[in-house]
């Protein structure tokens, strides 16, 4: 079997170990071994087990650098769920259409469907708008806007 092979299965192996053990490191390993396995069909490289191996430590640790961080929005979900994203905090706005209470859940309407609502300190009547601060869940933690 060539080394090129080699690396290749090593790479396509821990890329799939990487759906079964979630953690985001294991996936770069794979990377490396693939670029590795790219880079041994140079004859001097295939000959020289030692080079293959520094390669692999090396594209390794340089796709986990320059990597992981674009890749982590998509393991978390944030990429395709924007609703999950933070940077919007505060930005969104709901209508009541339950009266929402501090201490019991009320409801809202946001982004097109009625949401439970809990208030961070006051009891907001229906027709209010609010302020979508954050979610707890399936519930929207509000304040109320004044108009």
């Amino acid at each position: 079997m060539a080394w090129w092979s080699i690396w290749l299965l090593i790479g396509v192996l821990c890329i799939g170990l990487e759906l079964i053990i979630p953690g985001l490191v294991i996936i770069f390993f794979g990377l490396g071994a693939v670029f590795t396995s790219a880079v041994t069909l140079i004859p001097f490289v295939n000959q020289a087990l030692w080079l293959q191996i520094i390669l692999f430590v090396l594209f390794s640790v340089l796709s986990l650098i320059f990597l992981r961080k674009k890749f982590t929005p998509i393991f978390k979900g944030t990429v395709f769920y924007s609703d999950k994203k933070s940077d919007k905090a505060g930005e969104e706005f709901a209508d009541v259409v339950e009266i929402v209470f501090h201490n019991k859940e009320g409801r809202i309407k946001y982004k097109g469907t009625t949401w439970s609502a809990r208030s961070m300190s006051e009891e907001i009547p229906e027709g209010s708008r609010v302020r979508v601060l954050r979610r707890e869940g399936l519930t929207c933690i509000v304040e109320k806007v004044e108009k």
